[in-house]
């Protein structure tokens, strides 16, 4: 499993972003062309909607980019499941906050804990026959 680091991590508009701007180096004019008379507010919600949370890993957007055949410009399917087949997107630690008990909270205890102990006591003597 991954080792969780808050710099790993992006908004899905900044992992868009980082793939467009990775493949435009990568593929040049082609890449432009690729994607030309289509809207491109449609293009980068269909991207965001096919690769879901690995718009904010950036080493599944690596690895993917790593894998790439250089060719051609995949799609969004493609690159998703080149993503699939990376690094698993580490889940961040919860933090645990143990509750400390006041000195009144611990009091309160003890002193419930008396009580039935003392309960406890006068049952036991009532069932041997002692009251």
């Amino acid at each position: 499993m991954s080792t969780y680091s808050e710099t790993d991590f992006c908004t899905p508009d900044q992992g868009l972003d980082y793939i467009f701007g990775r493949m435009m180096a990568i593929f040049g004019a082609t890449f432009n062309r690729h994607f030309d008379g289509i809207d491109p507010g449609f293009v980068r919600q269909e991207w965001k909607k096919q690769l879901g949370s690995f718009l904010t890993y950036r080493p599944s957007m690596d690895f993917a980019i790593e894998k790439l055949d250089g060719e051609f410009v995949p799609s969004a399917i493609k690159f998703r499941n080149l993503c699939n087949t990376g690094p698993a997107i580490p889940r961040k630690p919860v933090m645990s906050i143990e509750k400390q008990l006041t000195q009144k909270e611990k009091d309160e205890i003890e002193r419930n804990k008396r009580i039935a102990l003392a309960k406890l006591a006068e049952l036991r003597r009532q069932y041997k026959g002692e009251a």
